[in-house]
């Protein structure tokens, strides 16, 4: 009687541990039929080789999302750079598992400072910087800290405006109508033969990452979230759609020092205000 009592409490903590809903927020990129799309069959692999059940919780915003996690609500997020920076600012209990690879291999970029090769840089009130998206990691956030890493000054005490795309802050050095612009490097690579010129890079940085709020996902289920994306085979990687270049390990470290609140962010340019 004993032994079967045993039996049965350890058969229930096991479906306890594993029957236990995983709610997961992928960032507010697309529309929510997209995102399934794109997840679904990743989701579906999690699934079936963890023993759990995911379920999508949708934002419309980053804020919400960080928020969120603070209150112990999301289990598992896909976040990028500027959006886990901001999170583990004021959350310590947030973990990187693994950092989705790019169809070039690659699973980490940089964001750089860049200009028209033939233009003399003379910084003042008037220098123009073209940026991408207010809640781009190459935007507001990471320009700033070039423009002070090169020129020691703050974007506030210079113009900006949001072009609302890597490839459009390029072109305005190119159309002349801005002096500086923040991109990815990648990009910015691409427009070299258009005259783009690039001055000033920022530290290696990971790119999409699956994160687990440790509060509520303890470290066996962690590792086994890792491990399990990290050994995937290469057809079934072919399955997938989010994924499919497959995942590299990713560590906190991976992120240096950087510090960001998002609500601090300007969420608007300032060319019209200073002109």
């Amino acid at each position: 009687m004993k032994l079967l009592r045993i039996v049965f409490m350890t058969l229930f903590l096991l479906v306890t541990v594993y029957s236990k809903e995983i709610v997961f927020a992928p960032l507010p990129t697309k529309s929510k039929a997209n995102i399934i799309n794109d997840f679904n069959p990743l989701l579906i692999y999690l699934e079936k080789h963890l023993d759990i059940k995911i379920k999508y919780k949708f934002y419309s915003n980053y804020k919400d999302i960080i928020s969120d996690i603070e209150k112990k609500k999301i289990d598992l997020a896909y976040l990028g750079p500027l959006p886990y920076v901001a999170l583990s600012t004021k959350y310590n209990d947030i973990k990187p598992l693994v950092t989705f690879k790019e169809k070039n291999n690659k699973h980490n970029y940089r964001c750089v400072l860049a200009k028209f090769k033939t233009s003399k840089i003379d910084i003042s009130n008037n220098t123009k910087l073209a940026l991408t998206q207010p809640l781009s990691t190459c935007g507001y956030f990471m320009t700033n800290i070039l423009l002070k890493q090169e020129y020691s000054k703050n974007l506030d005490e210079l113009l900006y405006s949001y072009e609302m795309s890597h490839q459009n802050a390029l072109l305005s050095l190119v159309k002349g109508t801005h002096n500086l612009a923040g991109a990815k490097d990648t990009i910015a690579n691409k427009y070299k033969s258009l005259g783009v010129d690039i001055i000033k890079k920022s530290i290696l940085l990971p790119g999409f990452t699956f994160v687990v709020n440790t509060n509520n996902v303890d470290n066996e289920l962690s590792q086994k979230i890792t491990e399990t994306l990290l050994n995937i085979s290469d057809d079934d990687l072919k399955k997938l759609k989010k994924g499919s270049y497959g995942f590299v390990k990713a560590n906190k470290s991976d992120y240096g020092n950087l510090k960001v609140e998002i609500s601090k962010l300007p969420l608007e340019g300032n060319m019209l205000e200073k002109k």
